[in-house]
């Protein structure tokens, strides 16, 4: 859902201090029309104004053209044909109107206000900013012309700004849930967090109105987008359940949750949401991680499985199910999904990666190497098509044209963790690991600064440190390590050693229990198969 309106504007100073049409202003306009009227356009506009105000829109737009044909050089009539024009979502034909009404009388501040009105409903931003700023060099307090900046400096990106002018026309803003959601916008985005209460504040004094019931699934979106998750689980509770806006703002607020690592509370969200009966791909697809994080894989390809039927041409769902699949030793289901996806989209980088993985899993490595390079030939962005083509090169034994591409990878993915942690991995395995072992343990360090919850990076790191009798930071590494992935068996197997060198026999040996129940379940495939699967 839009953060914008996509109704009739009501900007000016009686826009926005009356909730009646904006027609109306031009009602006192018509009041000051001079003698140069003739009496047939006085008729037209009086009656286009009455049936106006009646809600006959079609039949007041036609009165008023008549007003125009008869008296072209009046200016209000311009005018008032351009609010009826408005009124109908006709805005192109209204910033005619207006404009023409500008032209007439360009010292109007009225007309400026409203051709300001429509410029910003048009996303003409500069042209409507330079019209307000008009109006205000003149008129410096005028509410409407404030208000309307608000807005066009929330449309443009200027967040500070929009709250400082919506928040000096608060009363206004809040009279109007749209207002009110361009406010909460720029609050959040200007990380203006003290001011956030009092517009939850007045969205709480609207839960039961069901016209309000949007702008809050609005407010709701934007708040867990921006990471504020005490905010955006308030702002959910107030959305009915029956509003159609409640799926896409509780989709936002269980992506929060799972990024969080509160995978059970994001489920239940999912869960909750489903039962209302709403197909969703986007639903079944974050349903999936979270069973596959609490390691329900069964769950979790059913999920995803939903999230393909749901919405099978597209392709980003494909991907979390060919990868659970290969993970779960299911190669020929792989195999045929990944199939499936090539036709769906054949010039598309992803399922020729996909496709590499599925190679490489079954040891053709130079089908893999041919996939890869597609993908990225494909698509020269595509980070996991370099992530692949090194893996070719480890699983054939060409460890230096592996480095070679990690480093590469790092220059062009500087903030991809994956790159950083297979080169240290690397260099770790090297002939020359003691002499690489201060460059290893920077890119490491590197890695975790990019992604906290690396299992292998903190897992490598351990590594270090116990090959320099740092047993402490080792056990702390591991630890972390199996934070992230409590299954790694090579990591309890690591940390039995730890606490066998600390002398805390009891540990090593419920570690090593562990290590020996994880290992018949561990990872399938070669080594250079998982480092190919994308997850560092």
């Amino acid at each position: 859902m839009s953060l914008r309106s996509s109704g009739p504007l009501q900007i000016s100073d009686r826009f926005v201090m009356r909730s009646v049409a904006p027609f109306l202003f031009v009602i006192l306009l018509a009041m000051q029309v001079v003698t140069a009227q003739t009496l047939p356009a006085q008729n037209h506009a009086s009656l286009g104004i009455s049936l106006a105000r009646e809600g006959k829109l079609s039949e007041a737009e036609q009165e008023l053209q008549e007003a125009v044909r008869a008296a072209p050089a009046v200016a209000p009539y311009r005018a008032q044909l351009g609010s009826v024009l408005g009124l109908q979502g006709k805005w192109k034909e209204a910033m005619d109107s207006f404009q023409k009404a500008i032209n007439l009388a360009p010292e109007n501040l009225d007309f400026r206000r409203e051709t300001a009105a429509v410029q910003w409903q048009l996303g003409l931003m500069p042209s409507a900013e330079k019209n307000l700023q008009y109006v205000l060099a003149r008129h410096p307090g005028d509410s409407g012309a404030l208000l309307l900046l608000g807005l066009v400096k929330e449309r443009t990106g200027d967040y500070a700004q929009a709250v400082q002018l919506l928040d000096s026309q608060f009363e206004l803003v809040i009279s109007q849930p749209n207002r009110t959601v361009a406010l909460f916008h720029s609050i959040v985005q200007s990380g203006q967090h003290d001011k956030i209460t009092k517009i939850v504040d007045v969205l709480k004094l609207h839960a039961n109105d069901k016209v309000w019931a949007d702008a809050t699934g609005r407010c709701t979106q934007i708040a867990a987008m921006g990471g504020d998750l005490q905010t955006s689980e308030v702002l959910f509770a107030l959305i009915p359940d029956d509003d159609s806006g409640r799926l896409t703002a509780g989709l936002q607020l269980a992506k929060l949750l799972y990024t969080r690592a509160q995978v059970s509370q994001a489920r239940e969200l999912l869960l909750q949401l489903a039962e209302n009966g709403v197909v969703s791909a986007d639903l079944q697809a974050l349903l999936g991680n979270c069973f596959e994080s609490e390691r329900q894989p069964s769950l979790a390809l059913q999920a995803y499985q939903r999230a393909i039927q749901a919405d099978p041409s597209r392709i980003d769902y494909y991907e979390d199910l060919i990868s659970l699949l290969l993970y779960l030793r299911k190669t020929n289901d792989a195999i045929r999904l990944v199939n499936h996806a090539l036709e769906i989209a054949p010039h598309d980088a992803r399922p020729w990666v996909w496709k590499g993985n599925v190679d490489l899993r079954s040891n053709a490595q130079k089908d893999a190497m041919e996939s890869y390079r597609h993908a990225a030939k494909l698509d020269s962005s595509n980070a996991d098509a370099i992530v692949g083509v090194a893996a070719v090169y480890f699983a054939t034994g060409q460890s230096d044209a592996a480095i070679a591409e990690y480093k590469a990878g790092i220059v062009r993915f500087p903030n991809d963790a994956r790159f950083y942690v297979a080169c240290a991995e690397m260099l770790l395995a090297s002939p020359d690991s003691l002499k690489l072992q201060a460059q290893a343990e920077s890119l490491l360090q590197k890695a975790v600064k990019l992604t906290p919850r690396s299992a292998e990076a903190h897992y490598l790191l351990g590594q270090l440190a116990m090959q320099q009798s740092r047993l402490k930071d080792a056990e702390t590494e591991f630890s972390l390590s199996l934070q992230s992935d409590p299954d790694r068996s090579k990591a309890h197997f690591a940390l039995s050693v730890v606490y066998r060198r600390m002398g805390r026999t009891d540990d090593a040996t419920k570690e090593f229990a562990l290590y020996e129940g994880l290992k018949q379940a561990e990872e399938s495939g070669t080594a250079a198969g998982m480092m190919a699967s994308g997850k560092p």
